[in-house]
């Protein structure tokens, strides 16, 4: 039988070629695609309630499936103990959405208006809401809590943030709500609820943009 043997050189050089077989095995083949860059957010702007934002309003109030929660109450309703706002999706036919407030051991309800925020009280145990009454409180409007959120580079993910309810001077606790951020071709579009917050800067964090 023929026998073979290898010098120390050879086995060396060997040694070094699966060696650096190994290590481009690892890095995937030698491929020079970029890492999917991680992208962290600014703070989208917060959504002023108008009759032009209806979509966008209807779709952001509900989304706080809790209700937005005043500690001091809501000066536009006469509160003064602790308030809590909460909307539900509208009913049949209608385009705003219901509302129910509570406040001490009293309760109010109705339907809205936008223009800013406006409450049409249908009934109310509420000492400072009498009803029927209508309740415009300016200015009101919505904000989620985006900044240091991240998204990945060309995808669409969801977040769980916090939001709160402006109503005239009262700003309320950050209710929970979820939010989809897609980036596309460098921008982040933030929706919540299905209704769009419009768009938001971010910076890279990690990997490399495309």
């Amino acid at each position: 039988m023929r026998q073979f043997s290898i010098n120390g050189s050879t086995s060396a050089k060997l040694v070094l070629t699966l060696a650096a077989l190994a290590a481009l095995a690892a890095c995937g083949g030698g491929s020079d695609d970029p890492v999917p860059a991680t992208i962290a957010l600014a703070a989208v702007p917060a959504l002023s309630i108008a009759p032009a934002t209806a979509t966008a309003a209807t779709a952001s109030l509900t989304a706080a499936t809790s209700g937005f929660s005043f500690a001091t109450g809501v000066p536009a309703f006469g509160t003064t103990a602790a308030t809590t706002v909460k909307f539900t999706a509208p009913a049949a036919g209608a385009t705003t959405p219901a509302f129910s407030i509570a406040s001490g051991t009293g309760t109010a309800s109705g339907t809205m208006a936008y223009g800013s925020c406006i409450f049409n009280v249908t009934s109310s145990t509420v000492p400072s809401i009498v009803a029927p009454t209508s309740i415009t409180v300016t200015p009101c409007s919505f904000a989620a809590s985006t900044a240091g959120k991240t998204v990945t580079e060309g995808t669409t993910g969801t977040i769980t943030t916090t939001a709160t309810l402006a109503l005239g001077a009262a700003t309320s606790s950050g209710a929970p709500v979820t939010v989809t951020v897609t980036n596309s071709g460098g921008v982040n579009t933030v929706t919540v609820n299905g209704g769009s917050l419009g768009t938001v800067t971010g910076t890279v964090t990690t990997g490399a943009s495309n």
